[in-house]
């Protein structure tokens, strides 16, 4: 009996991966997230910045543990009525997975207007909920949707927004 106790508590309290691909995936490190996005308006969309928009956004940053990861995002947005460049923070929890594995995801910050930083820029929150798929060593393709809200300009906009990305690990 002594001996089973033991060994169950010698036991890791992590699953090992059943491959390479996916026991890197768990590893600290450096990542980079680049994703193609896009949104359609909700509420009243008759104004500038409201109806849709898509455009592509990488975050660069750093995965602490198995489930956290945050960085630094940047992009370019094409909406009806301009162009806005995000800047922001996004914190990511994944669960505790193999080769597919869901997350949230929390972005947040200014999407710059270059053409009027006043009254053009906006702030955004955009939390969203997603999957992953462990594809190979080092590389993920994730498939996510949320909500965004925009706010600036005398204007506050809500989209239903959907991003398709590839993540990369950087070598140990």
């Amino acid at each position: 009996m002594v001996v089973a106790i033991s060994s169950t508590n010698a036991q890791t309290s992590d699953k090992i991966a059943s491959t390479p691909a996916l026991n890197y995936d768990w590893q600290p490190g450096f990542i980079n997230i680049t994703e193609l996005n896009g949104g359609i308006g909700l509420g009243l969309i008759d104004a500038s910045f409201s109806r849709y928009y898509f455009g592509i956004t990488t975050v660069n940053g750093y995965q602490f543990t198995r489930n956290i990861k945050a960085g630094v995002g940047v992009g370019v947005q094409a909406h009806n009525g301009g162009t806005l460049f995000p800047l922001y923070i996004d914190a990511r929890y994944s669960f505790s997975s193999q080769e597919l594995v869901p997350f949230f995801a929390a972005a947040g910050g200014v999407a710059l207007s270059f053409r009027d930083l006043n009254s053009g820029s906006r702030i955004f929150i955009n939390p969203s909920a997603g999957l992953k798929w462990v594809a190979a060593n080092r590389t993920g393709i994730s498939f996510s949707t949320g909500l965004m809200i925009t706010s600036g300009g005398g204007f506050r906009d809500s989209f239903v927004n959907v991003k398709i990305g590839v993540e990369f690990k950087g070598k140990d």
